[in-house]
């Protein structure tokens, strides 16, 4: 705040320099502003009515705040205030109107073409000069908000853009990659070294072309653009088919997948973002389970709603370490000594699936117990026949 003292004898109100524009067909009232409100570095200008306030403002419109009496001739201070918020360059601009203390109705009025504070009549100076520093420094938090909500909002476009544009452009070179390799891979003899060559080639560009795929997709359930579309399914289809698409691959690691399902269990579920949910969790029981060991899908009913659940019994994580796997691109291992692969979004994007699904993810998990992974969605009712029952009304 400014200590020095105007030529009135009161303390300068504003915290910076700061230019007013002060609207009133009184010409005694615009002096007395001008003397309490004048200060070092600022600017106070005066207009004798609305209209000549809005030539002002629009030959410049870069005022800090506008003080402006309601009642003036050829334009009042509601007309003013109406053409100043159909103007994009003044919109937010600050503005305090003068009435009279019992006029409900032209505050009401004010407020409802745009003000944004008033003061009655008459005027208390002192006071009037720490509302205004109110107004002012509530109004400079505001636009930094808006500045801030605007850089957010076109970083998202920026983000949006660039993942599509990755995508369509890595997508187009990993499948020539893909299809040339097949192509040259069926011209070789099968027991050449050129094709076991093109076979980790191969391997190669579908293993990158899944991962940035799980990147793509996580992104856009991040940025809520997934279309979700939801179908009465049963839990144990969901269960059944998750075991089916990843049989293959607990071979190849020696885990058991097992399956235990509620027959009677339907869900109103996307099926395809359901099953991506699944394989993510199937996904990260088996790179933690120990050979030998088992990773369990089971569909059950707790209350009212349905428990899709995957557990293992690898070494489990205490509680920080849970909390920190939830977070996208982190893991429980550090990066460079951990052994199992991965981008650190299985659960991250099995969590936000269950969201969309209008469910939740809940782990449990501690050393030596392994890790519990469940997805809880609201229960969808069958009839008799097994149809669902609003389709059956």
């Amino acid at each position: 705040m400014l200590l020095g003292k105007t030529n009135a004898g009161f303390l300068y109100v504003f915290d910076s320099p700061t230019r007013l524009l002060v609207v009133d067909d009184d010409p005694i009232m615009r002096e007395i502003a001008v003397g309490h409100l004048d200060h070092p570095g600022g600017e106070v200008v005066t207009a004798g009515d609305g209209e000549e306030a809005l030539a002002i403002l629009r030959r410049d419109a870069r005022f800090d705040i506008v003080l402006c009496d309601l009642e003036m001739p050829r334009m009042n201070g509601f007309g003013l205030l109406a053409e100043m918020r159909r103007d994009p360059r003044m919109r937010n601009l600050p503005v305090v109107v003068i009435t009279s203390r019992d006029d409900m109705f032209a505050i009401d009025r004010a407020y409802e073409v745009g003000a944004t504070s008033f003061a009655a009549k008459p005027v208390n100076w002192r006071l009037l000069g720490y509302q205004l520093r109110y107004v002012l420094r509530a109004a400079r938090m505001e636009a930094t908000t808006r500045e801030a909500r605007a850089r957010a909002e076109e970083a998202d476009r920026l983000k949006e853009s660039l993942l599509a544009l990755l995508q369509h452009e890595t997508r187009t070179p990993l499948n020539a990659i893909i299809g040339y390799s097949e192509l040259l891979q069926a011209a070789l003899d099968p027991d050449s070294d050129p094709r076991a060559y093109l076979d980790g080639v191969i391997a190669a560009a579908r293993g990158l072309n899944d991962t940035l795929q799980r990147v793509f997709t996580f992104a856009q359930m991040s940025a809520g653009t997934v279309a979700v579309v939801p179908e009465h399914l049963l839990a144990a289809d969901l269960v059944e088919d998750g075991v089916h698409r990843r049989r293959r691959a607990a071979e190849a690691v020696g885990v058991a997948l097992q399956a235990d399902a509620d027959p009677a269990l339907a869900v109103e579920v996307d099926p395809h973002l359901l099953a991506k949910a699944l394989d993510e969790l199937v996904a990260n029981a088996l790179a933690h389970a120990p050979r030998g060991g088992r990773v369990r899908l089971t569909a059950h009913a707790e209350g009212d709603d349905v428990v899709l659940g995957v557990a293992d019994d690898g070494p489990g994580l205490d509680p920080e370490t849970l909390a920190r796997c939830t977070q996208p691109f982190l893991q429980a291992e550090n990066a460079l000594v951990r052994r199992a692969g991965g981008l650190g979004l299985g659960l991250p994007t099995a969590r936000r699936i269950a969201e969309l699904s209008g469910g939740r993810l809940v782990l449990d998990s501690a050393p030596g117990r392994g890790l519990a992974a469940r997805i809880v969605l609201p229960v969808a009712r069958l009839d008799a026949a097994g149809l669902p029952r609003e389709a059956a009304e």
